[in-house]
């Protein structure tokens, strides 16, 4: 191979990754295609009111933000704009990279759906509900899932008979998703050789799967994290703008590891079990970066175009903003105690005081606070974009283009 080709390879270092994503996800498509699984969740269920047991809130606007990367993403936007285009050799291969990927991601949800869908309903909740709300012992958890509707009803023996099946002590209160999309697709792959055998190797080959695409997603967000961390705090101190040098790397990188493990830790100890405390911001947050993304984009529109193209992003910002600045007002000042989180948090302190107690409350108020911060952030982004635009479409602000001066790609010029 080429010095210079193997460079660029060497620079790509979740090319593998990548292609062991596609590939899973393109054996689970098959898979569906010829077992044509039957889905046996109702299309609506009680719990369309917004009383889940998983979590709280109605289909508009909970839905719009929980179906987050299959249909619109922040997190995308950051790596497209950083990392992606490092791994382009042309300028033209962005298109069907960038819309390409969406597109697989979107797929990725609807086959995720229908794992969880073609799963017994009774053993899907007995799965994804937390202990504090189902009951902390099987037998309660099966009666307390039986009691919502006929067609959920499961046993204690049903539930030990799948985690035998599938090499595992026991699948109640294994919240997060991972296990209940891993029973799907591990369902749907062994009815292929139709035989319930290999029915463990696929439940834990899906689980491996998963943790690789979590695996990477986090080392890539922490990459970017670092890029954005070491831009702020350069303004203040250049040399910590400077990507090259390492104490400022180590540092920067540490904090961005720093903030998301405390995150992490705080829902994993979370007594409800999970990562509670951290899911509900993972939605709003992700769909808050896209309306970010977006305020971006249009800003560039304007400034090329005017107002002729500004539609196509205007659009999918105006739904972005009332669905995340509706969840999160909901998340932070609803009454319900098992939707708003400061409700949450006055409800556990007038009861009696635990360790548990303390941390839900804790949890519930950090929640709070951050969800606010979020929202403050774009809110501060969103009017100064529209006040920019305002003063480009109005003549009284001179659009001005900034582009990165042209560096010849060394893997281009060798293809």
């Amino acid at each position: 191979m080429h010095p210079l080709r193997s460079h660029a390879f060497q620079a790509m270092p979740h090319r593998q990754d990548g292609l062991s994503i596609v590939e899973m996800m393109v054996a689970l498509a098959i898979g569906i295609f010829f077992v044509h699984p039957q889905l046996t969740l109702p299309a609506y269920t009680r719990f369309v009111d917004g009383t889940g047991p998983i979590f709280a809130g109605k289909i508009f606007p909970f839905c719009f933000i929980t179906i987050a990367c299959g249909a619109v993403s922040g997190f995308h936007s950051l790596i497209s704009s950083g990392t992606t285009p490092k791994m382009l050799a042309r300028e033209k291969y962005a298109t069907p990279t960038g819309y390409g990927s969406m597109l697989l991601e979107s797929l990725v949800a609807i086959m995720a759906l229908i794992a969880a869908a073609s799963m017994q309903p009774g053993l899907y909740f007995a799965v994804n509900s937390p202990a504090g709300v189902v009951g902390s012992t099987p037998e309660a958890a099966t009666a307390m899932i039986s009691s919502w509707d006929p067609k959920f009803a499961v046993t204690p023996a049903e539930m030990q008979s799948w985690a035998d099946r599938v090499g595992e002590k026991t699948l109640f209160y294994r919240t997060g998703g991972a296990p209940s999309l891993a029973l799907g697709m591990a369902n749907i792959f062994s009815k292929i050789l139709g035989n319930d055998s290999v029915l463990a190797f696929w439940y834990h080959f899906a689980i491996m799967f998963e943790a690789l695409f979590i695996l990477t997603i986090m080392d890539t967000g922490t990459r970017v994290g670092r890029f954005m961390l070491q831009e702020l705090l350069g303004n203040v101190w250049p040399k910590m703008g400077q990507t090259n040098w390492t104490p400022g790397v180590l540092m920067a990188s540490g904090s961005i590891v720093a903030a998301w493990g405390y995150f992490l830790y705080q829902g994993v100890v979370d007594p409800l079990g999970g990562i509670n405390s951290l899911w509900p911001l993972f939605g709003i947050s992700n769909q808050l970066l896209a309306a970010v993304a977006l305020c971006v984009s249009t800003t560039v529109l304007i400034k090329m175009h005017g107002k002729k193209y500004m539609w196509v992003t205007c659009v999918p910002l105006a739904w972005l903003v009332i669905v995340c600045f509706t969840a999160g007002w909901q998340k932070i000042f609803d009454a319900s105690p098992a939707l708003g989180f400061l409700a949450q948090a006055d409800a556990l302190a007038k009861g009696p005081q635990t360790a548990a107690t303390a941390t839900l409350i804790f949890n519930a108020r950090l929640d709070a606070a951050v969800t606010a911060i979020f929202l403050f952030l774009v809110a501060v982004i969103l009017i100064d974009s529209l006040r920019v635009w305002a003063g480009i479409l109005g003549g009284s602000k001179k659009p001005v283009m900034t582009e990165t001066p042209f560096v010849p790609s060394q893997l281009a010029e060798e293809l």
